[in-house]
């Protein structure tokens, strides 16, 4: 309704114009009755003008309605002209003031600016000055210019609403590699677990079974609640998810937690889920050390390093879609995220993972 009140607002200032036309016809030296036409005619014109502004044509066949539109207008601008004269061109940019914007952009402009063009020339010949025909073709410039700009702001917003939604889906593929990484690497380091234990210890095995089920199940909510946007990871929950899967894949876990404040927390957690995922899955370590504090977490083990520690595939080539997520996450966040080898000249140097506030 506001939009609309605007709309009719917007448009109704211009009717101002139509006092030449109207005065003129008021003046003229003609019948009466047709003084009163050209009165009746302006009063239905500027009815039919408004009402489609008030109108949002987003009906069938909007085209169709908008060239009914013109044509009734057409006509009532006719029926004046017998008491307005050349003054009656003024008619013809209000008539193309509703082409052009009920009509989509090429068609509307062409079609619009074609009804002044006629109207204009058919009203030269009988003008006793250039007054009105440029002053309704300035008018008509300026519906052009304000059409085009609405287009653009237009395009523009659509543009923008389309990077959001890229923003959006990338921020969901982010989530769900994060869900999904971590929670297959543990699975799968589990039924290795269980498998060796079928044999050895079968109770045993069957308790990591049952885990394996409960962690699949936790996974597939996780999932779900992820692509709904509508999960964030506890750090908590991710310190003990740690702890176990760094105990199934057979390392020692040193892990020190101190409180911090809910925005780190989130952040540190979605850290801590990827590189106990990328320890787990590529650093062949023996132990691996994680320190919590206020404004920092630090992961490291004693792997083989590169490509195979905490760090994944980031160290070799900077392309490993985790770690490239986890950056974009602490550069949002305001943090930096530093990963290298604990020690370089070391046959095993292990890596080393920072997320830190400057």
């Amino acid at each position: 309704m506001g939009i609309r009140i605007y709309r009719l607002l917007y448009a109704g200032v211009w009717l101002v114009f139509l006092a030449v036309p109207v005065i003129v016809a008021v003046r003229a030296d003609v019948p009466v009755v047709l003084r009163v036409v050209a009165l009746v005619a302006t009063v239905c014109f500027v009815a039919v003008y408004l009402a489609a502004f008030w109108d949002e044509d987003d009906g069938p066949r909007p085209g169709r309605r908008a060239a009914l539109r013109a044509l009734v207008l057409a006509v009532l601008a006719a029926a004046t002209l017998p008491a307005t004269g050349y003054t009656g061109i003024t008619y013809a940019s209000f008539i193309t003031a509703i082409v052009v914007f009920t009509l989509p952009v090429r068609a509307g402009l062409i079609s619009g600016v074609t009804v002044w063009a006629t109207a204009a020339l058919v009203s030269l010949p009988f003008a006793e000055h250039p007054g009105p025909i440029l002053g309704t073709g300035l008018g008509v410039l300026f519906i052009v210019v304000i059409r085009l700009a609405e287009n653009f702001e237009h395009r523009q917003h659509h543009a923008e609403q389309e990077l959001r939604q890229a923003a959006e889906r990338d921020a969901i593929a982010r989530d769900v590699h994060d869900v999904l990484g971590h929670s297959l690497t543990v699975l799968s380091i589990r039924a290795q677990l269980a498998r060796r234990l079928i044999d050895l210890e079968p109770e045993r095995a069957r308790e990591e079974v049952d885990r394996i089920d409960a962690l699949a199940r936790e996974s597939l909510a996780q999932v779900r609640s992820t692509v709904a946007r509508l999960r964030t990871p506890h750090l908590a929950s991710e310190v003990e998810t740690a702890r176990e899967a760094l105990a199934a894949a057979g390392i020692s876990a040193d892990v020190e937690v101190r409180s911090v404040d809910d925005t780190d927390a989130e952040l540190f957690a979605w850290a801590l889920r990827e590189a106990v995922t990328n320890v787990v899955r590529h650093a062949q370590a023996s132990t691996c050390r994680v320190r919590v504090e206020p404004g920092r977490l630090r992961v490291e083990d004693d792997g083989v390093g590169g490509v195979g520690g905490v760090g994944g595939e980031l160290v070799s080539d900077g392309a490993g879609s985790g770690l490239r997520g986890l950056r974009e996450r602490a550069s949002k966040a305001g943090a930096r995220l530093a990963v290298s080898e604990r020690d370089a000249g070391a046959e095993r140097p292990g890596t080393v993972l920072e997320v830190s506030r400057p």
